[in-house]
């Protein structure tokens, strides 16, 4: 067996974290239980962005093996993308409202409700290192996950 097969093989069986998509400011957390058209929102995939070193053995040789997570695409569910370095940035409580993110951001042109809600899937891409006795190469892997996201407008009233 080949150093590169071996490799292969490695990365292949190598359990990567899930990286789930999340928003900011956390819907959840407003009266109406949704994210606003227009208003700036906080990407970012929520987990780990680094794995390793670690060791497996194929066919007798020993593999190591380190990844990283290099970038994250985000499919907004209404069309749209944000590709991100790494994970994003996360969205802290303690940021000034409407305040847009300095890496990862995005803003809904149209609401998801009342006919439900928009799917956000993060594509998470690694670069998973290999190293079998002085031979390495650098595989991509990629991981997708997904979480709905419920987006309304808001209406003003004037009298």
């Amino acid at each position: 067996m080949s150093p590169s097969e071996a490799g292969a093989i490695a990365v292949a069986r190598l359990r990567l974290p899930v990286t789930p998509p999340k928003v900011g400011p956390d819907p959840n957390l407003n009266k109406w239980k949704m994210a606003a058209v227009g208003y700036p929102l906080w990407v970012w995939a929520d987990g780990p962005t680094h794995v390793g070193p670690v060791s497996d053995s194929v066919g007798g040789l020993t593999v190591s093996l380190d990844a990283q997570l290099t970038k994250t695409v985000f499919r907004m569910g209404d069309g749209g993308t944000v590709t991100c370095v790494g994970a994003g940035t996360p969205y802290r409580n303690s940021t000034k409202p409407g305040t847009p993110s300095p890496s990862c951001g995005y803003r809904y042109e149209e609401p998801s409700l009342p006919e439900g809600n928009y799917t956000v899937s993060a594509v998470s891409y690694w670069a998973v290192t290999w190293t079998v006795n002085g031979t390495s190469g650098v595989i991509t892997v990629p991981s997708v996950t997904s979480a709905p996201l419920p987006v309304g407008e808001g209406q003003v009233l004037r009298r």
